[in-house]
Order: structure tokens, then C-alpha cells, then sequence
């Protein structure tokens, strides 16, 4: 991370634990496809209209349901699926996730993270994964 702002400045070769990474739904698609293990993905997203691939969903929003409701629900989805990977749909027009701080929660989420944005070549919060070749 630069300094002098708050955007990174280089990629990193694989989703890790602890340090969630911007991707965008083709590369990621591309990137998980290489991998030799396929672990299941959940898109956390305001709707399951744009699910990419064979990936699953989980709401990140619910009319008339408070942020409280939305971490029980994930809690319950940490504990039935304890081996999958969160992808954080922060493309544009998705309603961002109803979570207090949810750039605290993603760093320490006990999960790999992928946020999923429609442009990964600009400047975000997260590194920028870039599957080595």
C-alpha cells in the first residue's frame, strides 16, 4: 500500500485469509478455473439475478431485514460451509452490503474473500488478484 493514499499498488497471486482481493467476475471465473482445488463460492450480493458460473448466494441486503440479521445469517453459513469462499458482489448497481464496517469484517473474516467489482484495473481498498502465469 502507498503512503500517501489508500489504494494498492500491487497485486497479489492468490486469495488469501485475512486479505481479501478485488477481482473482476470474468477474471475470477478465469482464475478459479486454474486452480487445482475448487473450493465452493458464494456470491454476497443484494440479489441472485447476476450469479456467475456454478457459484451459490448469499444475501447481503433483505427488505425489512437489519444488519443484525444479515451477520446471523452469514454466521450460519460460516458454520454449514466451512470450506467455502465469499465473493463480495461490489460491481456497479449492486446495493452494497448491509454490514456496519464492512471493511473491518472482511479483513478479518475467517474466510477467503474475493470482492467482486466491475472494473478490477482501477484503484481499491483490496489488492488486485492477478493469477500468476
Amino acid at each position: 500500500m502507498d503512503g500517501d493514499d489508500s489504494t494498492w499498488k500491487h497485486s497479489q497471486p492468490m486469495p488469501m485469509r485475512g486479505s481479501p482481493c478485488v477481482v473482476s467476475e470474468a477474471n475470477a471465473l478465469a482464475y478459479i478455473a486454474k486452480l487445482p482445488k475448487k473450493n465452493r463460492v458464494f456470491l454476497f450480493s443484494d440479489s441472485d439475478r447476476a450469479i456467475p458460473g456454478d457459484w451459490d448466494y448469499l444475501a447481503s441486503v433483505r427488505p425489512g431485514v437489519p444488519p443484525e440479521g444479515i451477520m446471523a445469517e452469514v454466521d450460519a453459513w460460516l458454520r454449514q460451509y466451512p470450506d467455502a469462499w465469499l465473493a463480495v458482489d461490489m460491481r456497479v448497481g449492486v446495493i452494497p452490503p448491509a454490514i456496519p464496517d464492512l471493511e473491518n469484517m472482511l479483513r478479518t473474516f475467517p474466510r477467503v474473500v474475493l470482492v467482486i467489482v466491475s472494473n478490477d484495473t482501477s484503484a481499491h481498498v483490496w489488492p488486485r488478484w492477478e493469477y500468476p502465469l
